[in-house]
């Protein structure tokens, strides 16, 4: 497992800080210009929470 998640979406890295994950550090996007990556500490719990979206989001 990768030790760190790069997550792009403002709204699911928001939900994910106030559900206590570690966010790391935020750094500026070398692929999209303007944009941000949050980069969270991962975790077997973190991507249980990542599929929760990815189905939610499938819907």
């Amino acid at each position: 497992m990768e030790k760190y998640k790069c997550i792009l979406s403002l709204r699911v890295a928001n939900d994910l800080v106030a559900k206590d994950f570690q966010l790391v550090y935020i750094e500026p996007s070398h692929k999209r210009v303007g944009k941000l990556v949050f980069v969270f500490k991962n975790s077997k719990e973190l991507e249980v929470e990542l599929v929760k979206y990815r189905k939610e989001r499938s819907r």
